[in-house]
């Protein structure tokens, strides 16, 4: 009997019927330890000892540890089969080191995609906890614990309670606050579109705009002029084919993204309804950046189209993933292609709106380009050749990759431009055929949700399986505020995030993309957990001192760490040290002195 230890019940029961009777399923419910925190354990890191972190095992995972330890006992090996990720790494390596002591063999089964083949195979090819996706967790939940439990208090000391600073959540915070104050320094500038409708019949007319960008009055009233009961020559008529290439498969963010912006569903909810289609079995590992695809799915793909008469690509179509992705996983994909977005077994809407992208977006990877027709007219005022305006339209000629993506509404597109060459002569044509309007340059919009994760995407700030998480903080902090689908800063967030952009580097765009490269680099073994934690944390100890004492702290001379203002029982007050009771150092300051003020 084997024991297979999953982080979710719904995902163990998936797996349970692909194995049968001779293994038994349970889940772990994610992870089962965290980092100690307050009296003794201070922030649960061990500062003078390599930042050794200190783990204790999560109350409400006492009875879920002591019923695997149970079932562990009738097995003679465990195989566990978290997430393939580095918290799933963290959770494998955490399971093992509290069941080691049973002196049951312990083996790594990795599930990329939850089904019978993939099964079969991972199991003839069980491995070891990956340490370097391990180390690579555990030094962003270091990280992050030093940030949030460091920074937070100094928020709360002088700007209220309820306070919280976090490694990224603090810089999404200032990309909203940075995009407000854009539109509240744009200013906006004056233009008008002139144009023309034009007839070479007499009988049918169309719409022709002037070459030049105006921009003053003066200039449009004489472009009117100059235009008036005049007559036009075509210059030039250009046919061209413009081709639009397939779209890579979809990732973690570019999911949140489009689910965002076409079906109105936040991250958060993408999230669980895409574990959830994972769990299942209907799509492969759901937290990746990588748009390849396997060769055994791209060849199953290609088999696909040439069966439903689907148009596929001459070649091969390949795509490039970002330098900062780490190709650990697929694309996001279906695990069937016969089982297409309209099957019964999807009831949920997200779980089904999620999976019609994820399939759309796979099937549509390996197609032909869409091609359109496109034309493109210029033409003079036949007594000035320097005053041109010019005509342009497109239309669908093949729809390819569209036919998929549901945009075949594109087809019936047209190009209302008549037949024209070049020195044909066109008139005037209608009651007002020249138009002059007055416009504006408008300012960059707010963010919304997709293309906020797009722009986190583009920053390397964070990672795609974290942005929901990250958004829902900043949302319930009362930073920032959203406005039906776009994000708006409160004056909350600005005070603080102002303070914290003077004082800490990790506010800055680059520096946060630097440290999101250091953790790769230790996940692919390029560097080392205590160098990116030793070249952090200093110059970070000393920053967060430099803000305590602009507010007035003093420096306590026992640890070298801030003091705030405390009140004795004789409501005096007094500097006592921030690490306090784990040090006692106080110094005396002025009576009824208060630092916050």
């Amino acid at each position: 009997m084997k024991l297979v230890i999953v982080e979710s019940p719904s995902k163990g029961e998936t797996i349970q019927k692909y194995l049968g009777k001779d293994y038994i399923v349970t889940a772990s419910k994610g992870h089962i330890t965290e980092l100690a925190k307050g009296g003794k354990h201070g922030l649960g890191i061990d500062f003078e000892n390599g930042f050794k972190p200190h783990y204790i095992l999560m109350n409400d995972k006492v009875n879920t540890l002591n019923e695997i330890m149970r079932l562990a006992k009738k097995c003679d090996q465990i195989l566990i089969a978290s997430d393939p990720d580095r918290e799933g790494n963290a959770i494998a390596w955490h399971l093992q080191e509290r069941l080691k002591d049973l002196e049951i063999p312990i083996k790594r089964l990795i599930l990329k995609e939850i089904n019978k083949k993939e099964i079969a195979k991972s199991l003839k090819n069980t491995g070891e906890v990956d340490l370097n996706l391990f180390r690579s967790q555990e030094a962003r939940r270091v990280l992050d614990r030093i940030v949030g439990f460091k920074v937070s208090p100094f928020l709360m000391n002088f700007f209220g309670p309820n306070l919280s600073a976090g490694r990224v959540q603090s810089v999404v915070t200032r990309m909203v606050i940075d995009r407000e104050a854009e539109i509240d320094s744009f200013v906006p500038e004056n233009f008008w579109n002139i144009s023309a409708t034009l007839s070479v019949d007499g009988q049918n007319g169309f719409d022709t705009k002037y070459d030049t960008r105006v921009t003053d009055q003066k200039t449009a009233d004489s472009v009117v002029k100059s235009i008036t009961n005049k007559d036009f020559i075509v210059s030039d008529v250009i046919s061209d084919e413009e081709r639009k290439n397939a779209p890579p498969p979809l990732i973690t963010s570019t999911l949140q993204q489009m689910m965002s912006k076409i079906f109105s569903i936040p991250a958060d909810k993408t999230m669980k309804a895409a574990q959830k289609l994972y769990e299942q079995g209907f799509c492969t590992y759901i937290r990746t950046d990588s748009v390849r695809a396997s060769d055994d799915a791209i060849s199953d793909l290609r088999d696909y189209l040439k069966t439903n008469n689907l148009s596929a690509s001459t070649k091969t179509n390949l795509f490039k993933n970002k330098d900062a992705s780490q190709d650990a996983h697929e694309c996001l994909r279906p695990t069937d292609l016969s089982v297409d977005p309209n099957t019964p077994a999807l009831i949920d809407p997200a779980e089904k709106k999620a999976y019609e992208l994820i399939w759309k977006y796979f099937v549509a990877s390996q197609m032909s380009p869409a091609i359109y027709s496109t034309l493109k007219v210029i033409a003079h005022v036949d007594t000035d050749a320097s005053i041109k305006v010019k005509a342009t339209g497109k239309a669908l000629k093949d729809p390819g990759y569209l036919s998929i993506l549901d945009f075949s509404s594109n087809s019936t597109s047209k190009i209302d431009i008549p037949l024209l060459k070049k020195g044909d002569v066109l008139k005037l044509f209608g009651k007002s055929p020249i138009k002059s309007e007055k416009k504006q340059t408008q300012p960059p919009p707010r963010y919304s949700e997709s293309d906020l994760i797009k722009e986190l995407e583009k920053k390397n700030i964070g990672r795609p399986a974290t942005y929901a998480d990250i958004l829902s903080k900043i949302t319930n902090r009362d930073y920032v505020l959203k406005n039906g689908n776009v994000y708006k800063p409160t004056e909350l967030g600005k005070k603080i995030t102002n303070v914290l952009t003077k004082f800490f580097p990790f506010m800055d765009y680059s520096y946060t993309a630097d440290l999101e490269k250091q953790l790769d680099d230790i996940a692919e073994n390029k560097s080392n957990y205590l160098d990116m934690l030793n070249k952090f944390y200093k110059p970070f100890n000393e920053q967060l001192n430099k803000a305590y004492c602009s507010f007035g702290s003093k420096i306590c001379n026992k640890c070298n760490s801030p003091m705030i203002i405390r009140t004795s029982k004789q409501n005096k007050n007094f500097f006592g040290c921030i690490n306090f009771p784990k040090c006692n150092g106080i110094q005396n300051c002025e009576e009824n002195n208060d630092i916050s003020k």
